[in-house]
């Protein structure tokens, strides 16, 4: 009959095989290794004319038209347009090109209308 000793010794195995630095060419697990991903840009800001600044102040309602606040003629109001249809959970960002001020667009309102 083997020992106590024995039998502990080939219970507990070998060492798991964690490498402290990652060989060339392996994948790279950031949690593993410490590091965080770098967190996604949820936003693009927009340089626009004071007029189209000042239509914004209110904020824009549910289903109005953007072509209420924006020329959708002009290259750079139809980015703006663009943007927002198509990503439609970022935040918008305009910024008022004379006085530099600036207001975020928000998908919903706080209380998510």
């Amino acid at each position: 009959m083997k020992s106590f000793k024995e039998m502990t010794g080939t219970i507990g195995g070998g060492n798991v095989g964690v490498p402290t630095d990652a060989p060339k060419g392996a994948s790279f697990d950031p949690i593993l290794y410490g590091k965080k991903k770098k967190p996604l840009r949820r936003y693009k800001e927009f340089t626009v004319p004071t007029e189209v600044f000042r239509k914004f102040q209110t904020g824009r309602n549910k289903f109005e038209r953007w072509s209420k606040y924006l020329n959708l003629e002009d290259a750079n109001q139809k980015a703006i347009y663009d943007y927002a249809s198509k990503n439609r959970d970022h935040v918008l960002i305009l910024k008022d090109e004379e006085t530099g001020a600036m207001r975020s667009i928000r998908k919903r309102s706080a209380n998510k209308l």
